[in-house]
């Protein structure tokens, strides 16, 4: 029988509401949703083994893991997005796609090779073999779970049985401590619902759930193990997992501890989402893309979500959309859709929408065979991890759980609602993370400033380590090590080129070449050759021997309604203390620098605007405005701001980069001279990217950095130094006057230690293995 949440399905009386009225933001309704599930499982035919055991995507290189454990995570994650799509019609399946994986299912797991295909060509590897295999087993167990009374209960009793020992090793303890003991526990859900060894599912359940409880924070945050990693896993694991449990057993009691937990993290996790639909890209494995619409449906679904159901269609549609139909809108992915008028028809999703797709981008979120890529808005090799396969982005398939909710459920057959970026400008300050929300309603854009989640291993990780991030602009792919970074900032020059007009191309970019096995289009670029000043965007360092500093751990400090501070240790005995204040577009960075000699060069850098021509070649150009900077600039001096602005490429490249976007970096305190524009590395955005830096020294132990920065879609933007009158009043406190006239004083947090005494406040644990996924 059905689980007891998705027994009962009613269809929506009548006649369907035109997609016009009910989706007059993204266009897009159940059918679309429909149509791009059998698109992506039919497009991964083609790649699966004699009797569908594995799924043998073509990649540039398998993950560390080894390509049988990639063939399994091409079946265990595309069956779920199976799963999803065949529940949630109530068994209705025209693909056929139960038989194929009831095939699958039996080949996997067979003791026998001779069983499982010719050469073993079908054969999944063991849980006790592969760590990886514990991973898939829950995406496994979930499709179980779901598809019982048309797949598992069709099944002879052998291949349950042979399915059955597969699946038992799951139940022991996680060999990964964090959000991989909630794998045990959806194995455990489906074994529990099936009878099957009731007594260890439970005490499986009970482990899971005791061990994550040890990372509870509050205001619905967890810690991804016992660190201070806070990302994406929040919501498609650490809730995602307990919550859907709790849902489909029908445990009230389950249900009533972690739903408000999965409200409480939407309020916030609603808010990182841009009026073009795209997700926050921080973090790691953000090849899984779309599947940042999990936590939202799952919301809507047990009815613990701060969103309207109008409002949850429209924040899920508009973020597949945002992968998946990229260029079917000629202003897709540049901003939000100006919401139509109900009577005004919107063009339907055209049947074979990724075909369509296929034959008219270079960046969208599959290739010209329908595959998911590895990357963004397309192959991107800076953000792939190494525990990362050819399957991988599949984990995306979570973003079609709203499947599972009948036609007839208000968040198919509500009106869209506006997104929370769309209504009005916000700020939102997250204590467990220190994360600072900043969203403006005029352009939709959200921007994410980080001051205490960070990367689990050794050195600085981008995805964790710059000071902000958003929803339309990528972080650089190159690293810290750059002697042309430094020169630049402490001459002026951009390789060779005077400051004031910058118009450079960017070298072409090179490609790794694809396996003997994969089609040209699975080649992934690398990060360009590029000049050879490559900085960070958003990072402030001091400048040792020629090279910036690492960021490091930041360990909160103190937080109010429009700020947050922390404090990172980059050398032995050196602190920095930061701070980020935010009002409207307007942010004021703060760096207060103690214990560093005297002289030490810092520079700040902002955010990274990516370029591009139709042609392949990037082309900015930025103009520097006002009188030159005095070396010691002070809170009443109109340091001159630059901005950077790329023009709009002509072409079809038109809908696939933010041209739109001005960066904006203004000197208040503490910096010596006026910002300076580098070349930079690709992004999530482009093969190439523009920076704007600043540059100073310190001059006693307690050296005081300020400066304003701005990112904006609003066209001709005021400068930056419009946005506020800022005073310094001592090194820790700086009043602000914001151009509206309200005012913020920030006084910078003391250190709890002197320097070099002890260790900074909350900094993380050790780290832990990086087979994290």
């Amino acid at each position: 029988m059905l689980s007891p949440n998705l027994s009962s399905r009613t269809s929506p009386p009548g006649r369907p509401v035109p997609t016009s009225r009910l989706s007059p933001y993204t266009g897009w309704n159940r059918a679309e949703w429909e149509g791009a599930a059998d698109e992506l499982l039919l497009a991964v035919r083609p790649y699966a083994s004699p009797r569908h055991g594995l799924i043998n995507l073509p990649g540039y290189r398998p993950s560390w893991s080894g390509p049988r454990s990639d063939g399994l995570e091409g079946y265990a994650r595309t069956w779920l997005l199976a799963a999803f799509r065949v529940a949630g019609a109530e068994g209705d399946d025209p693909h056929g796609f139960l038989p194929r994986y009831a095939e699958g299912l039996t080949a996997g797991t067979s003791p026998s090779a001779e069983e499982a295909g010719p050469g073993d060509a079908d054969r999944w590897p063991r849980i006790t073999e592969t760590p990886q295999a514990l991973v898939e087993s829950a995406s496994v167990a979930l499709g179980l779970r779901l598809t019982r009374p048309w797949l598992w209960e069709t099944l002879d009793s052998r291949t349950q049985q042979q399915a059955v020992d597969w699946l038992l090793p799951a139940l022991g303890p996680s060999p990964v401590n964090n959000n991989w003991w909630l794998f045990g526990l959806t194995v455990a859900g489906f074994l529990q619902d099936a009878g099957i060894e009731t007594d260890r599912a439970r005490q499986t359940i009970d482990r899971a759930l005791e061990r994550i409880e040890e990372w509870w924070l509050g205001d619905g945050w967890y810690s991804d193990g016992p660190n201070r990693s806070f990302d994406h896993y929040n919501a498609w694991a650490m809730h995602f997992y307990p919550v859907l449990h709790a849902h489909l057993g029908g445990d009230k009691e389950l249900l009533a501890r972690y739903g408000p937990r999965l409200h409480a993290h939407l309020d916030a996790y609603t808010r990182m989402f841009g009026a073009d639909g795209a997700p926050m890209p921080y973090g790691r494995s953000l090849s899984y893309r779309f599947a940042a619409a999990a936590a939202p449906w799952l919301g809507a679904m047990t009815g613990h979500t701060p969103l309207t159901p109008g409002a949850t269609r429209r924040l899920a549609s508009g973020t597949l959309r945002y992968f998946l139909d990229r260029d079917a809108d000629p202003e897709a992915g540049r901003g939000p859709l100006a919401p139509v008028a109900p009577v005004t028809p919107v063009a339907p999703a055209v049947p074979s929408l990724l075909a369509r797709r296929r034959a008219t981008s270079t960046t969208g979120a599959t290739d010209e065979h329908g595959l998911l890529t590895l990357g963004w808005h397309g192959p991107y090799e800076p953000i792939i991890q190494p525990y990362s396969g050819p399957a991988s982005p599949y984990w995306a398939s979570k973003g079609f759980l709203g499947l599972l909710m009948p036609p007839g459920h208000p968040v198919w057959a509500a009106a869209e609602e506006p997104l929370p970026a769309e209504t009005a400008d916000a700020v939102t300050v997250l204590d467990p993370p220190a994360i600072l929300i900043q969203s403006t309603a005029t352009d939709g854009l959200v921007r994410l400033h980080n001051h205490g989640s960070n990367h689990v291993g050794e050195g600085d990780d981008p995805g964790y380590s710059r000071y902000a991030y958003s929803t339309r602009t990528g972080f650089t792919s190159r690293g810290f090590t750059s002697a042309g970074f430094t020169s630049a900032v402490r001459t002026g020059t951009d390789t060779g080129r005077p400051t004031g007009s910058v118009s450079s191309a960017a070298p072409a970019s090179s490609t790794v070449p694809a396996s003997s096995a994969a089609p040209a289009s699975s080649a992934l670029p690398t990060a360009p050759t590029g000049p050879p000043a490559s900085p960070c965007d958003n990072h402030f360092a001091l400048v040792i021997d020629g090279e910036p500093t690492p960021r490091g751990p930041a360990a909160p400090l103190a937080s109010g309604p429009d700020w947050v501070a922390s404090v990172t240790e980059p050398l032995p005995g050196v602190r920095i203390v930061s701070a980020t204040v935010v009002h409207g577009r307007a942010e004021l960075r703060a760096h207060l620098v103690v214990g560093a000699d005297a002289g030490t060069p810092v520079c700040q850098t902002g955010w990274a605007i990516a370029t591009t021509s139709a042609s392949g070649a990037a082309t900015t150009t930025a103009t520097a405005t006002g009188t030159g900077a005095t070396p010691t600039a002070t809170p009443d001096e109109a340091t001159p701001q630059t901005a950077l602005a790329p023009p709009a490429p002509a072409g079809p490249t038109a809908s696939q980069l933010p041209t739109d976007l001005t960066a904006q970096l203004h000197p208040v305190h503490g910096y010596t001279g006026r910002a300076r524009q580098l070349g930079a590395g690709s992004t999530l955005f482009g093969p190439a990217s523009r920076i704007l830096a600043l540059d100073g020294v310190t001059t006693a132990p307690e050296s005081l950095f300020v400066s304003l920065a701005s990112l904006t879609a609003e066209p001709d933007p005021a400068p930056a130094a419009a946005l506020a009158d800022i005073h310094v009043s001592d090194p820790r406190t700086i009043n602000v006057t914001w151009q509206d006239s309200t005012a913020t004083v920030l006084h910078l947090p003391e250190l709890p230690h002197p320097p070099g005494h002890q260790q900074l406040p909350q900094l993380p644990q050790l780290p832990q293995p990086p087979e994290e996924r």
